[in-house]
């Protein structure tokens, strides 16, 4: 054949050949093939998709930064010179360890003084307390006098009533008489008296007694007076409130430091808490309801290696703050080795929510009318709309949480614009 259609115009033999073996291949097209297209001429070709249930984890991924646990300034509560300097930066220290040492020598001077004096206040004291018992004494013999002219006085009345009586019998002179009387008289008198001594004794003793009780308080105030400066001495020795690292020094030996109670003045040392460290992130205003004490998170160090290791929401604040509409999350974590540094940087990814079935479809189907969220699928061949309520969104695939019961044929992509009461073929699209 190629000898017999060859001419001068080559070109031209070759189109007539490739056009007759295009209708040759078209009259040799099986005739279903026809049918089907002529069939539904207008159908629209759609991929379609049915729902899965799949476990669902929904998580988001965040900066945050290392924090030691604790972080405090330590400040002078007492002026003074600094005597000695007993760290620097990076020095690890246990609780109750003197860091500094402030001296302050017109304080010792007052403390000796007080303590002198509180030893003149006791020695008064002690004085006032053996006068007392001197006055206790005066009061038991005032009353054993009293005791004996009362036994006198006693037998004074029965010696006159006798004499009286032998009188009036003329059993003795009147002089007998008249001494009777006298005696009983004296008696009488020195009852009297005695009585009076016994009180001026026990008043004697109250009066001393109360001297004691103004130089027990004499004395203890002086003693107030010792504890306060000793107190204040206290303060000159700056403790070490807890185990941990230096991390920052403001001062040097022999200054003169002002106490932070006078005014505004910088710390002498900064003391971080770090055998556990807290990490630190802010959670968005949308994300903040999934997240409480106990929700577990990844933690990944970019200046360890970025390996990540787990640990769990300690704390959060409870409220959004309005100006960053971030709610602030903690994670403590152990750090006995020291190998977390406050001020690192850390990538943490929260697990907001997770489910085991979740009806899931693919984000692309989900279309928007107005208020209404929806999705198109195909029922018979042709395109119906359902409303849907939606879940969580990761841009892929979307949580569906009510609308659909997971046998429908959803459309995910089409050939060209589809409506609703639209034919559509569809295809199962290849996800």
């Amino acid at each position: 054949m190629k000898t017999s259609l060859t001419t001068t115009d080559g070109r031209r033999v070759c189109t007539l050949a490739i056009l007759l073996v295009l209708s040759v291949a078209a009259l040799m097209e099986p005739p279903e093939a026809f049918g089907q297209k002529s069939q539904s001429p207008s159908a629209v070709r759609a991929e379609v998709v049915t729902p899965e249930n799949r476990p669902l984890l929904r998580t988001v991924s965040l900066p945050g930064s290392v924090r030691a646990d604790e972080l405090v300034d330590l400040y002078a509560k007492i002026s003074g010179f600094v005597g000695t300097i007993n760290v620097d930066i990076g020095s690890r220290v246990k609780r109750g360890d003197v860091l500094v040492q402030i001296d302050v020598p017109e304080m010792q001077d007052e403390l000796r003084q007080a303590k002198s004096l509180v030893q003149a206040k006791e020695a008064k004291v002690r004085a006032l307390r053996a006068k007392a018992g001197f006055a206790e004494q005066q009061v038991l013999t005032a009353s054993a006098d009293v005791q004996q002219y009362a036994a006198k006085y006693a037998l004074g009345q029965v010696n006159l009533k006798r004499n009286r009586e032998l009188r009036e019998g003329n059993a003795i002179p009147e002089q007998m008489l008249d001494q009777a009387q006298s005696d009983h008289a004296v008696a009488e008198a020195q009852v009297a008296m005695a009585r009076i001594n016994v009180a001026a004794a026990r008043a004697q003793k109250r009066a001393v007694e109360a001297d004691v009780e103004v130089a027990k308080a004499d004395a203890g105030v002086v003693r107030a007076d010792v504890a306060r400066l000793q107190t204040w001495l206290e303060y000159t020795q700056i403790r070490a409130p807890f185990d941990g690292l230096i991390t920052m020094r403001n001062v040097d030996h022999g200054a003169f430091v002002r106490s932070a109670a006078e005014g505004i003045t910088p710390s002498l040392l900064q003391i971080a808490k770090d055998d556990r460290v807290r990490i630190v992130m802010e959670i968005a205003e949308g994300e903040a309801p999934f997240v409480r004490s106990g929700t577990a998170v990844t933690v990944a160090i970019a200046a360890l290696g970025g390996d990540p290791f787990s640990a769990t929401i300690t704390r959060i604040a409870g409220t959004v703050n309005p100006r960053t509409r971030t709610m602030r999350a903690e994670a403590d974590v152990e750090n006995a080795d020291n190998r977390l540094t406050a001020g690192m940087y850390a990538t943490v990814v929260v697990n907001l929510e997770s489910k085991q079935q979740a009806m899931m479809i693919p984000s692309k189907a989900i279309r928007a009318e107005g208020a209404d969220t929806l999705v198109l699928v195909v029922d018979n061949g042709i395109a119906k709309s359902k409303p849907v309520s939606l879940g969580y969104d990761d841009g892929i695939w979307v949580e569906v949480l009510s609308g659909l019961d997971g046998s429908e044929a959803i459309i995910t992509a089409t050939s060209g614009a589809v409506t609703v009461g639209m034919a559509v073929a569809s295809v199962k699209a290849g996800l």
